[in-house]
């Protein structure tokens, strides 16, 4: 979950303001409207306070009276309230009763996080909610499990300065209308603003500016700070509900600088923008200072270099053997950088052999360029590269590569395959979720520009039986014992099993390591029913129940649930009990002993009513952040994983299987705007296990867990969370494992492909240049993605079936100049597999070099669904995003399950 539209703040702004509504429970017993559903127990008012206990998975405190208060992007929502555990809850607010769910949706809300220590804060959110003219609902959720307090609840106006008239600030006037938004200290000092934050949410806030967000696609900063790893930018526009912001890196050394921060990075940067703000450093209590602060169609002030990547193109540098050293540098300023010069610095016993590739002469704005080097290791050892990039008028560029060579066995002749396993194990069973998402080109490349993510299999392809052994081998050498793989299935379709099909159930050392499925149901609605869980479970009778690997407790065979919440909303409570027990005698009738079912959760109550036997979860990356914060240290992470197992070991109903973190990290996926938990190391992982065993050996606790842990993930490369071995850390997240939960001796041999003669296993890459598809042959790198079949090439043309109302088809890397072509052209046949023929909406993103996929770099087009051919033509130079270097297409085809799909070419053209 991803919390950009609201900011957490203790109390306070900087504006004056006027009460438009409120609500105090100062009479007993006179709750003013507001109700509490049947998932709070206690609620009462007493004490000047609305009081209670949240027990269910969704409580709810709503103001049942139509409310007519008029909308306007400067109201603020207060809510102060005491809690004794942290949460994240959530503000729904609606202009109609009409609907589904009578006019609320995910659509509309603000989320803000509480902290859990008991005392009482007060809560300011910015829900910009002017889209909806008026508010006529309201209601409050809660967190599962918290009891709480709450003191009033009130809407007030901020009494705003006047519009600005300029799209550029300086502040040699005066503070030019801008003031804080928090606890924030603001002041002004030689021509500049100078601010100091107290508490994480507070920022600066300029005058209302009607920006066109089509003309200022930068926002330029001349500012310097002391501390801190990021800035901010906070905005709301006209387009859409909410506070939304966009981090970017800061350099704290004190010097003024520029900074161009690319806001189309950031997808609601559209329309008219409203309000804009800026949090200059992520460091509290320490000063930053703004010079200027300008909207703009292009990068101003001089060249800028940044080195965006530094690293080996290989995870397996051995001494004695040549390694290729790669760079690439953007021009982030306004201006071109000329007389561009490398400068290496390499350490003793790591020497240059020779230059491969020199940066250009000059590289122009918002352009890159690569180097490269071939250097080899004379020992083992740990080694930091250095760089720097300069040129005339710009600042030097400075990057290290962290280099790992580690200590090799004797030279021993070349194995003929994968090394037989020596496996290790402890008291308890290690589970390891694994993600089947990646046996192509096109998934791999978002992920390496980010080489410290590199596996030791290279960028390999995923469904190899050899892969497969690899993986075995490492896992139980280290005291995994069971991987979890995803596995999907909507209505009998089902995606992405290359990897325990094709490689696991044909690896060698299969018996070694056991397995478990992980439905991952991101399924559409009305797609879970009574008949469709028979017969899920009669498929996974024939295809897994009956294998000798397959994980059990209880002698049950084990299936987690990734989302318990879609099956409740498809089957209710009831409905859900009543599948979960036929599922269990279809089982029964097979010979087995029943079915293990584990819920994926996040708060202690949930799932307890529905007839699961154990809780668990995928991930809780969100754990200790704050508000619209999307950054923290993993370290945080940690702590909030720890308070969440103690609450769900105290208040749950259920079993827990212990969950734990590999990290997080999105920013492949989602670029800037990701969620991301920094520093993540081994040691913290470490401590995180340690943490874990500790429960697991605690008397009074061991009733309430199950004997084993899940660890999310092996090979989640694109969220960041992986243990599996990679450039980074080698086998370090293997060996904090073995250390902390087998009795096997520290001192042992890891072996990496490359030392026994074996591998590369990259997949095949594609030709870069291509920018037309025609399936002559076959799919030609493209590849499906959740709620689509696998594709198949038949005559010429690529086919498929959507299975979800989110199908997905990914074409290949490419190295397309935007500015080069104006349209893509596709030919497509979509048939409905039951029904009339429809109309239908598809969709075609694109990933550039600057920012990935989104809503707003997309396309959408209406498709007939009726088995004839149309031949569609986008103009996608029309969207604003449509520019810089084209590095990946995806074409939604349809937005439903059920539709047969047929490519006959996609094409770029002008």
């Amino acid at each position: 979950m991803l919390f950009a539209a609201a900011l957490w703040l203790h109390a306070g702004a900087g504006a004056a303001e006027k009460v438009m509504v409120e609500w105090t429970f100062a009479q007993p017993g006179q709750f003013q409207g507001w109700q509490a559903n049947g998932h709070i127990q206690g609620a009462q008012v007493a004490q000047g306070v609305l009081s209670g206990r949240a027990v269910g998975n969704d409580p709810i405190l709503e103001y049942q009276p139509s409310l007519n208060l008029v909308a306007s992007p400067w109201q603020v929502i207060e809510i102060r309230l005491s809690a004794n555990r942290d949460g994240m809850c959530q503000v729904f607010w609606s202009n109609t009763r009409e609907g589904r769910y009578g006019g609320f949706s995910g659509a509309k809300t603000t989320d803000f996080y509480v902290v859990g220590d008991g005392a009482m804060r007060t809560y300011r959110l910015l829900p910009f909610w002017h889209r909806e003219g008026k508010i006529v609902r309201l209601r409050l959720d809660l967190a599962d499990g918290m009891e709480f307090a709450l003191d009033h609840v009130r809407v007030v106006e901020l009494d705003m300065p006047p519009v600005a008239d300029t799209p550029h600030f300086q502040f040699d006037q005066g503070l030019a209308g801008w003031q804080a938004w928090g606890l924030g200290r603001l002041w002004l000092t030689n021509q500049t603003l100078a601010w100091q934050s107290a508490t994480h949410g507070d920022f600066l806030w300029a005058p209302p500016v009607p920006w066109d967000a089509s003309k200022m696609n930068y926002v330029v900063l001349q500012m310097a700070a002391a501390a801190g790893r990021e800035g901010r930018i906070y905005f709301a526009t006209d387009r859409q509900s909410g506070l939304h912001s966009l981090a970017f890196p800061i350099i704290s050394d004190g010097q003024m600088r520029y900074y161009n921060v690319d806001m189309l990075a950031a997808p609601a940067w559209q329309g008219r923008i409203l309000a804009l703000g800026v949090a200059p450093t992520d460091a509290i209590q320490s000063p930053a200072f703004i010079r200027a602060v300008t909207g703009s169609d292009t990068p101003l002030g001089p060249p800028q270099l940044k080195t965006v990547l530094f690293a080996l193109d290989t995870a397996t540098p051995r001494s004695g053997k040549p390694a290729t050293l790669k760079a690439i540098v953007h021009n982030q300023g306004g201006s071109i950088a000329s007389n561009l010069q490398a400068h290496l610095n390499l350490p003793r016993n790591l020497r240059l052999l020779r230059p491969l590739v020199p940066l250009p002469a000059t590289l122009a704005v918002d352009e890159e360029a690569q180097a490269s080097w071939q250097i080899q290791a004379d020992a083992p050892g740990l080694y930091e590269a250095a760089l720097q990039v300069t040129a005339p008028q710009a600042e030097p560029s400075t990057a290290s590569a962290r280099i790992i060579v580690p200590s090799t066995p004797p030279p021993r002749r070349p194995a003929a395959y994968v090394p037989p396993p020596q496996p290790v194990r402890g008291p308890w069973d290690v589970g390891v979720y694994y993600f089947p998402g990646w046996r192509t080109a096109s998934q791999w490349h978002p992920v390496q520009r980010f080489p410290e993510r590199q596996p030791l299999l290279g960028w390999y392809q995923e469904g190899l039986p050899e892969i497969a052994d690899w993986h075995i081998k490492w896992a139980v050498e280290h005291g995994i014992t069971f991987f979890a793989y995803d596995w999907y299935w909507v209505k009998g379709s089902r995606q992405l099993e290359h990897a325990l099909h094709d490689g696991y159930f044909k690896a060698r050392y299969r018996q070694l390591l056991k397995f478990c499925l992980l439905w991952a149901n991101h399924n559409p609605p009305q797609t879970h029913s009574l008949e469709d869980s028979l017969e899920v479970t009669r498929y996974w009778i024939s295809h897994y129940f009956q294998r000798p690997e397959y994980y059990r407790l209880d002698g049950k065979p084990v299936v987690i649930i990734f989302s318990p919440h879609n099956f409740r909303s498809d089957l209710g409570v009831e409905g859900t009990r009543r599948a979960f027990a036929a599922m269990r005698e279809e089982c029964r009738r097979a010979g087995l002993p029943g079915l293990f079912l584990v819920a994926c959760v996040s708060g202690p109550q949930e799932a307890a009513e529905e007839g699961y036997d154990a809780v668990t979860c995928y991930n809780w990356a969100a754990l200790g952040l704050r508000g619209e914060e999307k950054r923290g240290p993993f370290s945080t992470l940690i702590e909030g994983y720890h308070r969440q197992w103690e609450a769900l070991i105290t208040q749950g109903r259920l079993p827990l299987m212990l969950p734990l973190s590999g990290g997080w990290d999105s920013r492949p996926w989602h670029g800037e705007t990701a969620m991301v938990r920094f520093g993540r190391t081994p040691e913290l992982f470490k401590q995180h296990l340690r943490q874990a065993r500790a429960w697991l050996e605690r008397p009074e606790a061991r009733p309430r867990l199950l004997p084993a842990i899940l660890i999310e993930a092996w090979n989640e490369w694109g969220e960041g969370s992986y243990i599996e071995p990679h450039q980074e850390h080698g086998f370090a997240y293997l060996d904090a494992i073995r250390e902390a939960f087998t009795s096997a001796p520290a001192p042992h041999q890891d072996l990496a492909p490359v030392d026994v003669g074996l591998g590369p296993y990259d997949v095949p890459p594609e030709p870069p240049g291509r920018t037309a598809w025609t399936f002559a042959q076959d799919a030609e790198g493209w590849d499906n993605t959740m709620n689509c079949d696998a594709v198949k090439v038949e005559d010429g043309v690529l086919r498929t079936l959507t299975a979800g109302q989110d199908p997905a088809l990914f074409g290949p890397p490419m190295q397309a100049s935007a500015s080069h072509w104006t349209k893509v052209s596709l030919r497509l046949r979509l048939t409905p597999t039951a029904g009339p023929p429809f109309r239908d909406h598809a969709q075609l993103f694109w990933r550039t070099k600057r920012w990935a996929e989104s809503e707003a770099s997309s396309l959408r087009f209406p498709v007939e669904v009726d088995g004839q051919w149309h031949d569609y033509e986008l103009r996608v130079s029309e969207n604003l995003r449509w520019r810089g270097i084209i590095t990946r297409l995806r074409l939604d085809p349809a937005n439903r399950a059920g539709v047969r799909v047929e490519l006959e070419e996609i094409r770029l053209a002008n």
